[in-house]
């Protein structure tokens, strides 16, 4: 049934931080969700707002009966009937993911079914990248990796059936506008037919993901002296646009904005240079910049993981978190404390990126971890009794 009359509801109101697949699991209560979708800006963030496609109508009263004025992380959300359908042709409004009309270009050098695309927006994930390339054929995989944190690297893969269908995915979609991006779509170089599909989502590492913070294991060890603590952001600034802004000074690992349980920033943030002389660079080009009306302060992070204090005895295991946690809000559990801990993740689901509710914190000696255990474990966050524990795996 391709008619989404009486199947698509319009949401308003959303959360800031709800993406789609949060989206699609709140709604999967009132029924068989089909697509969720979110709609972003040019950079990507969400707009407030979004699209839900069920596969009757049916199930869609139930969710307007169901969510309409529910209570989403302090917002009353809007469910509603979308009145954009377009009912007399019997075809859905196009995803919301999907963006402006293509700029047609030549083929280039294809000749294998596998394509390279470049500069996707970082809302779009692989589903979005496999219906996006569905209009041009029989997708049969599409993978957008992602980092530790599990946020997109802005790239993506797809596998078509055939070549004529890859040369035709290029013809169509290379430097189309996709949420105020031109994408570029080209042959994947590194494709090999017949081979395994390339692990994505790190899942290559032994190690598990995490949601936050800077894991020495992934980003190279030693951070001391490359990582750098950035203050005075515009609340609007992202991560994105941090590392886009730090480019300037050389080779950005990572970088991180620091967020409240809301997804609001905080207005700081930290980034993770590949050299220390880049950071020295940062630091001389950037400290004092203004940005959007504020002015920066750039300096090294005093608290930057150190791969060298990774002693026995000095990491814990701090369980049952709220899900809102971040790397962040786990240093500074600890820091009324008396407490100053160089190293703290969220452990995330793999593929998500959503937090498992527990993560890991290191501190520089074991009697800091023991203290930490003593006087932090049991105490409520959130309305959550935390666990905290030496942890036997480090």
């Amino acid at each position: 049934m391709s008619n989404a009359t009486g199947r698509q509801l319009f949401v308003g109101n959303l959360p800031f931080i709800i993406g789609w697949q949060d989206l699609k699991d709140l709604f999967r209560e009132a029924g068989t969700v089909i697509r969720a979708d979110v709609a972003t800006g040019p950079a990507g963030r969400s707009r407030g707002f979004g699209t839900v496609l069920f596969a009757t109508a049916e199930e869609a009263q139930a969710a307007i009966n169901l969510f309409n004025n529910y209570d989403w992380n302090g917002r009353k959300i809007e469910v509603r009937e979308d009145r954009a359908v377009a009912s007399t042709s019997g075809v859905a409004t196009p995803p919301i993911a999907i963006g402006a009309a293509p700029v047609i270009n030549g083929n280039g050098n294809v000749n294998v079914r596998a394509l390279y695309v470049g500069n996707i927006p970082y809302s779009a994930g692989w589903q979005d990248l496999k219906d996006l390339f569905r209009q041009t054929g029989n997708v049969v995989r599409a993978d957008v990796p992602q980092d530790f944190q599990g946020r997109s690297k802005g790239f993506g893969t797809v596998v078509m059936s055939t070549v004529d269908e890859a040369r035709k995915a290029v013809s169509l979609f290379n430097s189309y506008e996709w949420n105020g991006r031109r994408i570029e779509v080209r042959e994947d170089r590194t494709f090999v037919e017949g081979a395994a599909p390339r692990v994505n989502n790190n899942a290559n590492f032994a190690t598990p993901a995490f949601n936050g913070g800077f894991s020495p294991v992934l980003s190279g060890g030693n951070t001391a002296g490359r990582q750098l603590f950035v203050g005075n952001l515009p609340f609007t600034v992202q991560w994105q646009e941090l590392k886009d802004l730090f480019r300037e000074a050389g080779n950005v690992q990572r970088a991180d904005v620091a967020m409240d349980n809301q997804g609001r920033s905080r207005g700081y943030g930290q980034v993770l240079m590949a050299t220390v002389e880049e950071a020295q660079m940062a630091i001389k080009v950037l400290n004092g910049r203004e940005v959007q009306g504020r002015t920066i302060e750039v300096r090294e992070d005093k608290f930057a993981a150190d791969a060298s204090s990774n002693i026995p005895g000095t990491q814990v295991f701090v369980g049952n978190l709220p899900y809102s946690s971040r790397w962040q809000d786990l240093k500074d559990l600890f820091r009324p404390h008396g407490l100053n801990p160089v190293h703290a993740d969220i452990m995330a689901e793999p593929g998500t990126g959503r937090s498992k509710g527990c993560g890991i914190v290191r501190f520089n000696t074991p009697e800091e971890a023991e203290r930490a255990v003593q006087e932090v474990n049991g105490t409520n966050v959130g309305g959550r009794n935390v666990i905290v524990r030496l942890d036997k795996f480090a």
